[in-house]
């Protein structure tokens, strides 16, 4: 019997479980074998909302041995492919890191998206990009992976490396979702919107100053704020052709301002290209990263345009206008400063215990006048604020950690009882029986 058993380890540590994945109207079953020696990529097609796109995945030597895997996200450069990162360095590299590489296309039938926030994207053939690389990255690619392969699902498991176009990719991307990565790395990126012009930049954002929203609110250096605590990597050739360097050094400068720790390498004499060094560099920085957990950078900044809502660190912002600029400062529990052309709705992340009572004061940024001051319950351990346009500065204090219970005399005690299913620790969950 026991040697039955022993048996039964083995293979099920070779086999390493089943996989099962969910997607509308399909049942997807993934058994992987035993480890593999050598690493190796394959190819998939993931659609979401009639959007279907290439998907490269690299699986590192030993693969399912070192599960769950952190994920390096590979974006491209304009008309480079996916085959840009078929390179022997990179996949050693991975290999000896133990890290899965996902690499994913920028480009739908030559148009390019530059990995926005946009859709319905116009081009000389017709237009592309039914939704947005946004929303098929982060609705379709990011579950899709994590539900096929073991992975680690968590935001210190993730990070988003890119080339050019992509180097562009990986710093918008990281900036309108910090929450969800531990890392963002440009090499030769087009990290100033600005100050690039292309026929792949013109096709997404229009002609140079048509539209300074559209581009702003898609912009890394417009977003910089948005990347505390995120491992920062800059790196670019003295020598690019294509993408001139100042697009990494004013991303340096701007960092700089915000006291934003990040490493910036300017190579002397390297094209517009992605070398040796800089992905032996990329790994050096990553690994120990990968290694610990990502924690809420507070106190944490957020600035948005050009979408009715965003959720970041648990954080939901809401308005009613997309064009137009919102964006929360000094994020803490005890408050924050807002700065929004539209009326915003803010509902806080779960900091305050369960039906506990805060109390809320909101004073004019500009005059220090104060305009609100009461006491609310934070139903749920959150706090629901719905705030004009302006510039305001919001503060909480938290009055008593939980509701008062007690009741006036112990006869009145004994005649309450807690309502089935009431989820919160308030009065209202309970009920008095008559005497």
């Amino acid at each position: 019997m026991g040697t039955a058993r022993k048996r039964i380890r083995r293979i099920g540590w070779w086999i390493l479980g089943v996989a099962i994945g969910l997607a509308p109207g399909r049942l997807e079953i993934v058994a992987w074998a035993s480890p593999s020696a050598a690493g190796s990529w394959e190819s998939w097609t993931v659609s979401w909302r009639g959007e279907a796109q290439e998907v490269r995945i690299y699986r590192p030597a030993g693969f399912p041995a070192h599960a769950p895997y952190p994920v390096i996200y590979l974006l491209s450069g304009w008309a480079m492919g996916l085959g840009m990162w078929d390179r022997t360095d990179l996949e050693q590299a991975a290999d000896a890191a133990h890290v899965m590489l996902v690499a994913v296309q920028g480009e739908d039938g030559e148009v390019p998206s530059y990995y926005s926030i946009y859709s319905g994207l116009p081009w000389p053939q017709g237009s592309a990009w039914e939704v947005s690389f946004y929303d098929w990255f982060f609705q379709g690619v990011l579950p899709w992976v994590e539900r096929r392969y073991p992975v680690r699902r968590d935001p210190g498991g993730r990070a988003l490396v890119g080339f050019s176009m992509g180097g562009k990719g990986a710093f918008s991307l990281a900036a309108h979702r910090p929450d969800r990565f531990a890392a963002a790395v440009s090499i030769a990126g087009v990290l100033d919107l600005t100050r690039h012009d292309s026929t792949a930049l013109r096709a997404v954002y229009g002609p140079p100053g048509a539209d300074p929203l559209r581009v702003g609110a898609d912009n890394p250096m417009e977003l910089a704020v948005n990347l505390k605590g995120l491992t920062l990597l800059i790196f670019h050739g003295g020598a690019d052709p294509e993408v001139h360097p100042a697009h990494s050094r004013r991303m340096h400068e701007a960092l700089e301002a915000l006291a934003y720790p990040h490493h910036w390498e300017e190579i002397p004499g390297l094209g517009h290209e992605v070398s040796s060094l800089e992905i032996a560099r990329i790994f050096e920085y990553l690994v120990p990263i990968f290694r610990g957990a990502r924690s809420i950078p507070y106190p944490w900044s957020y600035r948005f345009a050009m979408a009715r809502s965003r959720t970041v660190y648990g954080m939901t912002m809401a308005r009613t206008r997309a064009d137009a600029w919102s964006e929360v400062r000094e994020v803490t529990p005890q408050g924050f400063v807002v700065r929004t052309e539209d009326a915003l709705t803010v509902i806080t992340p779960v900091w305050y215990p369960v039906g506990s009572r805060v109390r809320v004061e909101v004073f004019d940024e500009q005059t220090g006048a104060q305009l609100v001051r009461r006491e609310v319950r934070a139903i749920g351990g959150r706090l629901r604020l719905d705030l004009p346009a302006g510039h305001w500065r919001v503060a909480f204090q938290l009055i008593r950690p939980r509701p008062d219970l007690r009741p006036a005399s112990p006869d009145l005690l004994g005649r309450m009882s807690r309502k089935p299913l009431c989820p919160w620790e308030d009065l209202i969950c309970y009920s008095v029986r008559e005497p």
